[in-house]
């Protein structure tokens, strides 16, 4: 069976920063992707988001930082959806014939089993885990070991490689007539993430280097986040 060309890309997103850009132009170009289809949540199931602007928003400023890329889109399925959104309902709306790529940070890996019918999702995926610093092998494989119970596994890569930046690490296993790919990558992109955007606005520190030039415009312009013309113009770098 061929490695999927299509991935789903979800999340907060609040904002978009040059971290989640920069992974997903690396896995574009390393897996071949045909298709990245970016999709803001609209109503988290576990958790509030903070400083939220709103979906409208955040889908807003994605759509400003993934323009002009062929390949990826955006979808505004969950931001319209007046139910919770929960990623297998997202999956088999806008891949009703497909099996894509689920693109996880580890952090959402690491909780995927108290995820809404994490087993129903993984018939409907291929997971690909981007690593962050600090995350170790061991606590790796027991994520994996985790979801042995929804089907998934027995699997053990080879979490050694990824000493190596940047490096994916692919492996597959087969259950009945199923077979489903589970990558982990660490892309050595930014460590950057959306609370140390939210972070650096609320202390009116520089932040531009997190964003693409037309979000950090957007928010100072809307005033998110408690960004202000005025202190743009007291601060150079912002």
């Amino acid at each position: 069976m061929p490695m999927p060309k299509t991935a789903l890309f979800g999340g907060a997103f609040n904002p978009v920063h040059l971290g989640h850009i920069a992974l997903a132009r690396f896995l574009t170009d390393r897996l071949d992707l045909e298709k990245i289809v970016f999709v803001p949540v609209g109503k988290p199931a576990h958790r509030n988001l903070p400083d939220d602007p709103g979906c409208p928003e955040r889908m807003k400023m994605l759509g400003m930082a993934i323009s002009g890329e062929s390949r990826w889109s955006l979808s505004g399925f969950e931001c319209r959806s007046p139910d919770v959104s929960y990623t297998v309902r997202t999956v088999e709306a806008l891949f009703p014939e497909d099996r894509p790529w689920l693109i996880l940070g580890s952090d959402a890996f690491f909780g995927f089993d108290s995820w809404f019918e994490p087993e129903r999702l993984l018939e409907r995926v291929h997971l690909l885990v981007a690593f962050r610093p600090g995350d170790t092998t061991a606590r790796i494989q027991a994520g994996i070991d985790r979801l042995s119970g929804f089907g998934l596994g027995p699997v053990t890569l080879p979490l050694s490689d990824l000493s190596l930046q940047p490096e994916i690490v692919v492996d597959s296993f087969r259950q009945g007539d199923r077979e489903t790919y589970f990558a982990f990558v660490r892309p050595g992109t930014p460590d950057f993430s959306s609370s140390m955007v939210r972070s650096a606005i609320r202390q009116e520190q520089p932040f531009g280097e997190f964003l693409p030039a037309h979000v950090k415009s957007y928010i100072v312009e809307k005033g998110l986040y408690g960004a202000s013309h005025s202190r743009v113009r007291s601060r150079s770098g912002l």
